[in-house]
């Protein structure tokens, strides 16, 4: 596999993980993503033999993004389902004055 390939995939991972698996109500299911990434980046590292400071600076700012859209879309998640309360909330009133 070579590097465009990787990027690719590395991409079409990320948006899903943004729009797809991080927006459902299933906190653990956008965990899965940066769970496995942390693995694979460790196990990257593990297995290197000449790494350097910056790889490791590379390492914890690829583990931190992952984390970052992991909160950000249950965030969105969140607002989302409040929205649709007070959607159905304000609904519910609008239908309560109408009896009246």
């Amino acid at each position: 596999m070579n590097e465009l390939e990787f990027f690719i995939i590395m991409i079409v991972i990320l948006i899903l993980e943004e729009f797809i698996f991080t927006n459902t109500r299933y906190f653990w299911l956008g965990g899965i993503i940066p769970f496995l990434g942390t693995i694979g980046i460790i196990y990257i590292l593990v297995e290197s033999q000449n790494i350097q400071f910056q790889d490791y600076l590379i390492a914890a700012i690829g583990i931190i993004v992952l984390l970052i859209m992991w909160g950000d879309g249950h965030e969105r998640y969140s607002k989302r389902i409040k929205k649709q309360k007070n959607r159905m909330f304000e609904q519910d009133l609008m239908n309560e004055k109408r009896k009246k």
